[in-house]
């Protein structure tokens, strides 16, 4: 399988879909594209789900350092622009799409 090849597939459906956004750290803001899916607490069985919380799917290409929970602060901007629109804070440690050790894109579990 040539995961660098579904590693783009993935960034472009991302870029598609989804908006330019921030993950911001003390040491600088680091530009990312992300996507919103659609959450159903029912993915969640046997754990404790709440309904605030949000996935997001952010593309890998061009992201140098990974999101990390305690350290990354997730800005997204107004759509088009520059503009920021929401600060949203990572909920649990990012997650990652990483077959054969390329990762395609990260998830996180977000809220306002």
């Amino acid at each position: 399988m040539n995961w660098a090849r579904l590693q783009g597939v993935a960034d472009k459906l991302i870029k598609k879909y989804g908006r330019n956004a921030i993950l911001r750290r003390a040491a600088g803001d680091r530009p990312c594209t992300v996507v919103e899916i659609q959450f159903d607490p029912r993915e969640q069985r046997g754990q404790l789900s709440d309904l605030i919380h949000r996935t997001i799917l952010v593309s890998a290409v061009d992201l140098v350092l990974a999101p990390e929970m305690s350290k990354d602060t997730l800005i997204t901007l107004v759509p088009g622009g520059t503009v920021e629109d929401e600060v949203l804070k990572i909920v649990a440690p990012p997650t990652r799409l990483a077959p054969g050790g390329i990762v395609v894109y990260w998830e996180l579990n977000v809220r306002a």
